[in-house]
């Protein structure tokens, strides 16, 4: 999922907050409201606070968005742990012969939180708002007829969506996307209620204006302190195991240790802890409370074709070749992971496991370097790191640091925090970075489209990769209905972009890790390895 976060929106009014219901703002402390064991009350924790409740405005603070908004669709886990696209807000739906035209049939009787009536009107709304609202995902309708003149300016409804009558809707595409409704499944795609949206003084900053018809309903928000989340007794499916969740913010993975196993969280998420503490605690104690799921995604190193030194193919293709993967995996995720090759990572309909990926090879790199005239030491620029990255993801970075510093290349890591990272990398002219990507939905279009669609796409996430035919032709992919031959066409652009242009250096992908305490029966972690998770797939002991 989409690791880029819009912080800047809880900057104003963060000192003065107290939310939803809330009399003041509390220091957090570990023992912060939510250490005793209550009946039936689950227990987790974030390494930091929501900044947003607004699924527009968000790509990463989606436990909100998750539990309390529902989508079209979703993604369910199969038995063999591949994914299926099924039915939720839909009751049906029926597609042109051409696959432009999409008719779908709401179901009946559906109801937000606060009793207003779930209308086609409300969906139109979330697409519209989706385009227009300013946040990172306003690209995953882009397909639909309008979209880009909507999100330019150039009118002021979205042409492509007709509303029939209150039940009744079609959604007209500008080309054949075979991913289309895979794509519904996105968090992102959460359906919100037009009313309620509108008359919001800041929606998203209020738990009374956090009106969906998912399971839950945020009641409290104490600014880094803690949310709670309780069961939506409007809710149309049926009631979840767990009626309330508690989500402390703990900042300290160390405390979050601690906590777990002093019996104050029911799920602890391992991936902030240090992998030293996994191996010799957690697998060995807790070994038969893991739970053990596929981060769905990758790690990459991302590279400004702008940069006077990286606009070289072989200066490219020579970092590729200096990054040694499989040590990162082994020393820092004591293999927990796998070494990624591509673009489309494994357990992505699309992952092609033949694609050759650059061996390690420092001398070759330095050959490459010296082709390309550059002197021991010539070469230098900026790694951009978020401050809020994992402690994981900070050891990627001194590594990959030291793997170019062995080969002459100097890259200077500096830190920013969230809100100015990524206005850097919206300028376009951040010279370097590294990310880990989490799909929102499976299909490779997801990845592919989202990196290399257009020369915005690249300037934001893949930093200014040059090829228009090829952000052309990936954009065209979509619309290829052949599984066999939209399969090929992907796999060919994956080869042309990592291989021969050397525009993406793929990492890793890691395994996501869970544990869970006493108090649960079950716990089913999102398909996509998601640390947010839906509430209503955990179930309690009585």
């Amino acid at each position: 999922m989409r690791r880029f976060v819009f912080a800047s929106l809880m900057c104003a009014i963060a000192l003065t907050m107290a939310a939803c219901g809330s009399t003041a703002v509390t220091t957090p402390t570990p023992e912060s409201g939510n250490s005793t064991a209550e009946d039936g009350v689950l227990r987790v924790a974030a390494l930091y606070d929501i900044s947003t409740m607004d699924v527009s405005q968000t790509t990463d603070d989606y436990m909100v968005p998750m539990n309390v908004f529902d989508r079209l669709f979703e993604s369910e886990v199969q038995p063999d742990g591949s994914t299926a696209v099924v039915s939720s807000l839909c009751e049906s739906y029926t597609v042109s012969d051409d696959g432009l035209t999409y008719t779908f049939t709401l179901k009946d009787g559906i109801v937000f939180s606060n009793g207003s009536v779930l209308t086609a009107s409300d969906v139109q709304y979330t697409f519209e708002r989706l385009l227009t609202a300013g946040g990172v995902n306003d690209d995953i309708p882009l397909e639909v007829v309008g979209a880009e003149a909507l999100q330019n300016g150039d009118a002021d409804k979205l042409e492509g969506f007709s509303v029939i009558d209150d039940t009744h809707f079609t959604i007209a595409l500008n080309t054949a996307n075979a991913g289309f409704l895979a794509e519904l499944t996105s968090p992102a795609m959460s359906v919100v209620d037009k009313e309620t949206v509108e008359a919001a003084a800041n929606f998203g900053m209020s738990c009374e204006d956090t009106v969906g018809t998912g399971p839950y309903k945020v009641t409290e928000w104490v600014v880094n302190d803690h949310f709670t989340l309780e069961y939506n007794d409007k809710y149309w499916g049926d009631a979840p195991s767990v009626k309330k969740a508690v989500v402390s913010i703990i900042p300290d993975p160390s405390t979050q240790n601690l906590m777990y196993q002093n019996g104050e969280l029911d799920i602890i998420d391992l991936e902030a802890l240090d992998s030293s503490i996994v191996e010799s605690t957690y697998k060995t104690q807790y070994a038969d409370k893991l739970i053990v799921s596929s981060r769905v995604g990758l790690t990459y190193f991302a590279l400004n074709e702008n940069n006077q030194y990286l606009s070289d193919v072989n200066v490219r293709k020579a970092l590729q070749m200096a990054i040694d993967a499989d040590s990162i995996v082994a020393s820092i995720y004591a293999g927990n992971a796998i070494v990624e090759n591509g673009i489309i990572p494994e357990g992505v309909w699309g992952f092609n496991k033949e694609l050759a990926r650059p061996a390690y090879d420092p001398d070759g790199a330095k050959a490459l370097l010296a082709d390309a005239g550059y002197a021991d030491g010539e070469i230098s620029f900026e790694l951009s790191m978020d401050s809020s990255a994992s402690s994981n993801l900070k050891l990627v970075y001194q590594t990959v640091q030291q793997n170019l510093q062995a080969i002459g290349i100097n890259a200077e890591i500096k830190s920013y925090d969230e809100s100015s990272w990524l206005d850097l990398r919206k300028s376009g002219e951040m010279d370097s970075f590294i990310a880990t990507w989490t799909m929102d939905y499976n299909d490779p279009a997801n990845i592919m489209y989202t990196f290399f669609g257009g020369t915005d796409k690249t300037r934001i996430r893949s930093l200014n990769y040059h090829d228009t035919e090829v952000m052309a032709r990936v954009t065209a992919a979509s619309g290829i209905t052949d599984d066999a031959a939209r399969m090929a066409e992907y796999q060919a652009l994956e080869e042309k972009i990592v291989v021969d242009d050397a525009a993406w250096v793929p990492l890793l992908g890691s395994t996501h890790l869970f544990a869970i305490g006493d108090r649960v029966e079950s716990f089913v972690p999102y398909w996509a390895g998601f640390s947010n998770f839906y509430v209503s797939d955990v179930t309690l002991k009585q």
